[in-house]
This record gives C-alpha cells, structure tokens and sequence, in this order.
C-alpha cells in the first residue's frame, strides 16, 4: 500500500504513520520513485499499534513488546492495574464534585481542607490527578546537558588561546604550561560567567545548549532576564562546578550528576525551567563535529601563529619586523633585537661560548626598495668549537621565504622548509620554497661533524682551523 490508501485503510493520519516509523516501529521499503510502499506485515503492526495506543498503553511498553522483552499478556495486566487506579481516582474526584455542589460552595469562601480531609481518597501516592503533573517537566539526559556545557567552555578556551596566540603573542614554554592550564580554567568560567548569562537572555541558547537542543526558559516560557540568567550561571558555578576548586569541582559535579538523573530540581532551576527539543543522534554527532572542529581550529592557530607578521614583498623595516616579532614570540625572550640594518643588539649580558652569536642579516633591496634577497654569512678562525645556527637560518627563511609565498601555517609547515634546514646542516644545499631558492654553501677546514656541531680534529693546528657558512634566500623574478 502507498500512505494514502493506509490512511483510508487504517483511519490513521499520514502524521500518524510517520511518527512511528520514527519511533521505529516499521520501516516501509522505497519504490522506483522512492516514495514509501508499505507490507502487509507493516499493516498489521499499525493496526496493533493503533489498538495498543487506544487501550492506553505507553509507546516504550509497545516496543518492549514488539521486540518480545515483554509479553502482550503482562503488559495488559498493568494496563489494567493503571485502569482501576484511574477508575478509583476518577470516582473520588467524581463524590469530591457532587458534595461540593450539595454544599453550594463559591470559590471566594471555599473551605478545601475540609474537603482533602473528609472525604475518602482511595489512591495513595501518585494518582490520576496528581499534582506533578503542573510541574515544570524535570530535563534529566545528564550527560547531554554535561557535554553541553563542555563544548561552551571548550569554546571560550579555544577562542582566548586564539587571541593570546595572534594578538598578544603569547607562546608559554612548557615548564608554565601546567601553572596556565590552571588559570586558563578560571579565565574560562569568567568568561562564562559574563558570556552565558548574555546568550540566554538574547538568543536563548549558548552554542552547547543549541546544538543539543537544551533550552532554559522562565515560568512563562519566555527567555530569562539577564538577572535571572546572571543569578542562574552563578549558582551552577558554585553549586554545579564546585567554583573550580580541584577535587571539590569533582564532587559537585557527581552530586549534580545523581540529583539530575533522579529528575530533582536542582539549584539554579527554582526559577526557571529546562525543556529539550529531542533526544535525536544527529545532536550526538553535531557534538562530535564541533568539537573536530575546534580541535581543528586550535591546531590552525598553533601553525598559524608561527607565520610572519608582514607579507608579500617587504620593505626593509617590515622585514625587520618579521624577524623580532617571530624571535620573540619563538623565544619568549628580549635578550636580543634586530635594528633596521639587520644587525643584532644584544639586550643581556649573554656570553657567547661557541662562536659569535647570531649572524647579520645582509638585505638586497630592489629600485623599490623591497628585499628580494637575504643573508646570513658566518666565518670563524681558529675557534675549537663551533654550534650550529639553525634558529637563525630558520628564523630568516620564517621572515622572508614564507612571507614572499603564498603560504599559510599548513601548507608552510607541509612545504617541509625548515625541516630540511635543520637536516642540512654543516653541509651545501639548496631549497625550493615557492619563488624563493635558498642555498647554503660551507667551507671548514680541520673540523669535524659531529652533529649540530663542529669540533676541531686532532693535531690540527689553532692556525689551520676556518670556517665559513653563507646562507642566501633569493627571490627569483
């Protein structure tokens, strides 16, 4: 049967039907046209469906006996049990009714308590008419609402590394990374402290609320004020997130975790409500991509942040730039700066042991005045020791050769420039980045490699000891 002619068949509405294939209940195969055509065995389960929804029975307790967990014959036996209790509850607000009206109460002068106490109520506990049942419906899914505010505050991370990345160029050395993870978990709840109260009062969601369809509404079903959501994001701060305090933070966090799946109120929902659109998987795996996402974007920052200031062809000064704000931002140190002829000036009292330092930078500038070669040009005599200056020559190709190319973090970090910098070594090369070819030329005399440095052979004399390294970047036309 096509779904028009089950509607006539069945007396069910085509929403009917499509609700429970949703639900599970059946799945119609897909003719040449891909509309749906639907089986005698999909008839049938509609015709129970339909029977077993009119007797009253829940949609899970259908499943259960679809699947076969639980049999047709039990789960009328409580349909039945619920029927009598209803039937019970029914009768006594029926015998409340007819002695109120015997009475001839008026709402302005009715005495309810004598009523509740009289008159025999013979359903304990929950009944037909329970008053749960005016409640605000209870969002329990703690997981989903956990994983919610994960993603928020994965978010503001995200989004304040970004910043102190590319902005403030701030690139912490590992000894701090552990001391800053631990602020950087209170600069995020501040952030949430300002921003979530902000969102829900305007848009209604935060980005982790939205994707899983979570919405928090006043008792009016309106969006909250930015006092109440204010007041709301303080006391999960405190009584769900334990204030970010180690271990205690972990404790709130269970505590919230068994109060929300018992379907409690818990303390920052006293004045206001929590209601979820659906519970689909598609939420579950927009979760997943977001949080790719970010991951992705945190990655493309880190790269991203290594990449020079200025680009395109650069004048002297913006070459200059290039390479104090990349040595600072590499080293996190001022020790040494370049000045506008690219010679470097030392800062600190730093003693060289190996060599002399960093090596010049010598700009070739065109009519124009833009640089279209660089280099670095080092030559040692007699010197028993000498380091390699791969930094420099690394910092150099950062400045100008990824500058000058058409390059972003990924596509300069898989060129595998500096890599093949730092294999070249002692030795003669030359590299291919983009319109820029760099060459490196060496020539020692009495010295041997031994990787990443150069020491002097044995019995070779102070005066037969030379070395020259010339490292050229140049802009091909």
């Amino acid at each position: 049967m096509t779904i028009k002619e089950l509607e006539t068949s069945l007396g069910m509405t085509r929403a009917n039907i499509r609700f429970y294939e949703q639900e599970g209940f059946l799945t119609p195969e897909r003719g040449a046209n891909n509309y749906r055509i639907y089986s005698e065995e999909d008839v049938e389960t509609l015709r129970k469906i339909k029977l077993l929804r009119q007797l009253g029975l829940p949609l899970d307790t259908i499943k259960q006996v679809q699947s076969g967990e639980l049999g047709l014959d039990t789960a009328l036996a409580r349909q039945q049990r619920t029927l009598e209790e209803q039937r019970a509850e029914l009768a006594w607000a029926d015998r409340v009714c007819a002695s109120m009206r015997s009475d001839r109460v008026e709402y302005a002068t009715l005495d309810a308590q004598k009523y509740l106490d009289t008159l025999d109520r013979p359903a304990e506990g929950e009944g037909y008419f329970s008053l749960r049942k005016d409640s605000t419906p209870m969002v329990a899914y703690p997981w989903r609402r956990f994983f919610a505010r994960w993603l928020d505050l994965t978010l503001y991370s995200v989004l304040w590394s970004s910043f102190g990345l590319l902005v403030l160029r701030f690139n912490p050395p590992d000894s701090l990374l552990i001391n800053l993870l631990m602020l950087s978990i209170y600069r995020d709840y501040v952030t949430m402290l300002v921003v979530e109260p902000l969102l829900l009062s305007t848009w209604g969601y935060t980005p982790g609320k939205w994707i899983f369809g979570l919405q928090v509404r006043d008792p009016y079903g309106k969006k909250l004020s930015w006092t109440a959501a204010m007041t709301r994001t303080w006391l999960v701060f405190g009584k769900g997130c334990g204030y970010g305090i180690p271990f205690y933070g972990l404790y709130r966090y269970y505590k919230s975790y068994r109060a929300c799946a018992d379907c409690e109120t818990l303390p920052w929902e006293e004045e206001c409500g929590y209601a979820i659109k659906d519970t689909r998987a598609r939420r579950c795996w927009g979760f997943v991509g977001a949080m790719a996402a970010m991951f992705v974007l945190a990655i493309f920052v880190v790269v991203q942040a290594q990449m020079p200031r200025h680009r395109g062809m650069l004048t002297a000064e913006q070459y200059v730039d290039n390479v104090n704000d990349l040595y600072h931002y590499i080293t996190q140190s001022s020790d040494q700066v370049m000045d506008e002829n690219g010679h470097w000036e030392e800062r600190s009292n730093t003693i060289q042991l190996f060599g002399n330092g960093s090596p010049d930078h010598q700009l070739t500038l065109n009519e124009e005045g833009k640089v279209t070669a660089v280099t670095l040009t080092e030559e040692v005599k007699g010197q028993q020791v000498i380091s390699d200056t791969t930094f420099s020559k690394q910092l150099a190709a950062l400045s100008f050769a990824a500058a000058v190319g058409n390059y972003n973090g990924i596509s300069w970090l898989r060129s595998g420039v500096l890599a093949d910098i730092s294999e070249g070594g002692f030795e003669d090369y030359t590299i291919q980045a983009g319109d820029v070819t760099i060459t490196q030329t060496v020539l020692r005399e009495g010295y041997q490699d031994a990787g990443g440095w150069l020491f002097a052979g044995d019995s070779v004399p102070e005066e037969q000891l030379y070395y020259r390294m010339e490292f050229t970047m140049t802009l091909q036309d």
